[in-house]
């Protein structure tokens, strides 16, 4: 097997430059502005900011963690609608909450970058509020979920702290056609209200990975996706994001990475191999083999002909190890979540 390598670029400040053209990389900073309506042609065509605007899929999403809970949360807004979804996986007594609903798109906002942004939406007695506050090196997160015939009510209220290095990338889907993405894999503090319990998150012992998304993704929208967070066999934290997706040249543009001691380090495309008791997670340099055992199941699947869903978020534990250039990461206790991805929206 080959050696993997791939450079991260210098910072820049936009995601498309003075010609409208995308500058496509990986980084470890923030990008201050993310104009990617400013883009020349991106859907192959001449057209205009508001149906550049409608096909620009737009999300905001974090996972949340400790030894009792795992929370995901994300608003989707795929602007003919607007998906707002909360799962809540509680170890303690094996159980999952699941909170979702269909919004109309003029109750959402997605941030436009990370530099004092916000992301809200809410309806009916949901709401999931993010402000991004990069300026300060803080992300702050409230969520209220009301209670119903099937589900407690729940109460998020949470600070992360950036002051790790993040993966941010600008990466391409055509000629000059991108999906931008900016993760982090945090410390965090704060306290959730689930049912009669108060769950505290102490940023000694609890994580938290955010995502803020945006893509001229295809009318067929595909991709695989895994992140988990835990201790290895000597008892480091590292967490880990990897994704298969629709993105051109993968073995220079892709976002998978594992963060150690705070700092981002890059790894090699994979591919995810989906079985219905375990997900195999693998690469072609040797660097990653991953065993995925999802403990709870939570999917989205619809077919309206034009517009379809086939969409499946488990949440589960982690097998297997990294290994980066002779650093060996043998994992001893691991916990995330996978997404298969199938949109026609």
């Amino acid at each position: 097997m080959g050696v993997y390598h791939r450079e991260i670029n210098e910072p820049i400040n936009c995601l498309v430059n003075t010609e409208g053209l995308f500058n496509f990389g990986t980084y470890n900073t923030a990008i201050p502005k993310i104009n990617m309506l400013d883009a020349k042609n991106p859907l192959g065509f001449c057209n205009c900011n508001w149906f550049k605007s409608f096909r620009l899929k737009e999300w905001e999403a974090f996972q949340l963690g400790n030894d009792e809970v795992f929370v995901f949360g994300v608003v989707y807004n795929a602007k003919i609608a607007v998906f707002i979804l909360l799962i809540i996986y509680d170890k303690t007594n094996d159980q999952t909450y699941k909170y979702q609903k269909i919004v109309n798109p003029s109750k959402a906002i997605v941030a436009s970058g990370m530099l004092d942004t916000y992301t809200n939406c809410s309806t009916s007695g949901y709401g999931l509020f993010f402000h991004n506050n990069l300026e300060e090196d803080e992300i702050d997160i409230f969520a209220k979920f009301t209670s119903s015939d099937k589900l407690p009510e729940a109460v998020i209220d949470i600070t992360a702290y950036h002051i790790t290095q993040p993966i941010v990338v600008c990466h391409p889907l055509g000629e000059n056609r991108a999906m931008y993405s900016h993760k982090n894999f945090m410390p965090v503090e704060g306290y959730m209200f689930l049912k009669d319990r108060e769950i505290a998150f102490d940023p000694d012992k609890a994580y938290m990975m955010i995502d803020d998304h945006k893509g001229y993704y295809p009318w067929n929208l595909k991709y695989d996706w895994v992140m988990g967070c835990g201790y290895d066999n000597k008892g480091q934290l590292f967490g880990f994001n990897l994704t298969h997706n629709q993105v051109i040249d993968p073995e220079k543009y892709n976002e998978n990475c594992i963060w150690l001691d705070g700092t981002m380090n890059v790894l090699p495309p994979i591919n995810v191999y989906m079985g219905k008791k375990v997900w195999i997670i693998k690469d072609e340099y040797g660097m990653v083999d991953l065993r995925f055992y999802p403990v709870t199941e939570a999917s989205i699947k619809f077919n309206l002909l034009l517009i379809c869903s086939d969409y499946e978020a488990p949440i589960g534990r982690f097998e297997g190890f990294f290994d980066l250039d002779g650093r060996y990461i043998q994992i001893g206790e691991c916990f995330g979540m996978g997404e298969k991805t199938r949109y026609r929206i």
